[in-house]
């Protein structure tokens, strides 16, 4: 068989769908496990927890807006009570009895509460809003690991195939040379060495599979897809994205400056006047009358003002805490955009550096490749022994394994670096 032949079996191994070599069960894309990755994540459904918890936040402040009511009961005996210590004839007032009995309800009625039930209900929405961005946060880190997990499983699949062609390659060659020791013309060490070349490229193929599985097996555990080893993996066609970057992290930074300014605006709002109605309805002995040692019912209503002039710098000392607050935000912000510019300079130095890897990859292999045929050739002439032939043989595997594991670098590379930006839409 000449360099021809073996070139185009290549082809086909690394051309040939997925399916018809594994079977037709379905295939997966990178895009689809980003998004069922976040699906299947267990702490998704907290997004509509928190909603849920903020709906009932709202609905409690909503409640500041009713009146509320009271109702209260005492019975008392004391020592002395009041009395009118001046004597007019044919006039008779008794004094109030010691023991006194009296049930009634308070009433309290919010008319202005100086914009703190609306301000509360803008700094619970910014919490709520928070927590969320920090789950998006946390489920975007979910992206890393499907890279690690999917490229992963399309290298071991292009080294099986590249593997099962060395097999091939060995098993053409055994044909030729087991037909010649039943000749006499070749000798029992050369077939018994490509045997053990066999058997050996036989325990490659299973552990590339093996680890193969156990990336399957890992990656439906984080997306929750139904995938087996027959499953089809396509290699993404992707680019280097350099848009503006939409990574989570920045809208939390943002979010996180908002919410200080609610509270700040909270706090202002602690200071102005309120305005109030309240009023009491009850019954007893005695009534309002003091000097009616009687039960009678009663009732009263009025207005009331509260406003808190001065607080000896509270509230502007707390306004300055939630300033250095934000500025510890900006900070952090800053700091995030500096790593991640560090790491998009080395994806992009990388990037650029197994293109080139790839370039002469693909002379070497070509080398290799007229190497090996030439010794396939001499083996069967007779000229050169089986060790020779497997050393130029694994030379021109290894040769062809490198290329595809950088191409599968590169593709990964590229991933990584639009993960880094956020720009993950475009395979």
């Amino acid at each position: 068989m000449d360099k021809h032949y073996h070139m185009k079996r290549l082809l086909i191994l690394l051309i040939l769908p997925v399916q018809m070599a594994f079977g037709q069960t379905g295939q997966v894309t990178l895009e689809e496990c980003y998004k069922q990755a976040r699906e299947n994540y267990p702490k998704l459904s907290d997004l509509d927890r928190e909603q849920q918890m903020n709906d009932l936040k709202v609905k409690n402040l909503n409640a500041n807006w009713l009146p509320t009511v009271n109702l209260n009961g005492q019975a008392t005996y004391q020592s002395d009570v009041t009395s009118v210590p001046v004597s007019i004839p044919g006039v008779n007032i008794s004094a109030p009895s010691k023991d006194q009995y009296k049930v009634y309800i308070d009433l309290h009625q919010n008319i202005y509460d100086g914009g703190l039930t609306k301000a509360q209900k803008e700094v619970d929405a910014a919490n709520t809003a928070t927590d969320k961005q920090k789950l998006e946060v946390e489920m975007y880190s979910l992206n890393d690991r499907v890279n690690q997990l999917y490229f992963g499983i399309i290298l071991m699949q292009k080294s099986h195939k590249v593997l099962e062609l060395k097999k091939e390659n060995i098993a053409e060659r055994l044909r030729v040379l087991e037909s010649g020791l039943k000749n006499g013309v070749v000798q029992a060490r050369n077939v018994e060495t490509l045997r053990a070349e066999k058997i050996l490229t036989g325990q490659q193929i299973e552990e590339v599979d093996a680890n193969r599985m156990a990336a399957i097996k890992s990656l439906a555990v984080l997306t929750g897809l139904t995938v087996d080893k027959n499953t089809q993996f396509q290699a993404p066609t992707i680019v280097q994205e350099d848009k503006d970057w939409q990574r989570p992290e920045l809208k939390l930074y943002n979010q996180m400056e908002n919410t200080i300014d609610k509270n700040a605006d909270l706090i202002a709002k602690t200071r102005n006047p309120k305005v109030f109605g309240f009023g009491q309805v009850g019954y007893g002995k005695p009534g309002l009358n003091m000097l009616q040692s009687e039960f009678n019912s009663y009732y009263y209503v009025g207005v009331g003002v509260k406003w808190n002039i001065f607080d000896w710098k509270q509230s502007s000392r707390r306004r300055e805490v939630l300033e250095i607050q934000k500025q510890m935000v900006n900070s952090s912000r800053e700091t995030f955009k500096q790593n991640v510019n560090m790491a998009l300079v080395q994806s992009s130095e990388n990037i650029q550096k197994l293109e080139s890897l790839i370039s002469t990859d693909e002379k070497l292999v070509s080398i290799r490749d007229k190497v090996a045929a030439q010794s396939a050739s001499q083996l069967e002439n007779g000229v050169i022994t089986s060790a020779d032939y497997v050393t130029d043989l694994n030379a021109e595997i290894q040769a062809r394994i490198n290329l595809e594991s950088r191409k599968v670098q590169y593709l990964q590379a590229i991933a990584n670096y639009n993960t880094l930006t956020g720009n993950l839409s475009n395979n």
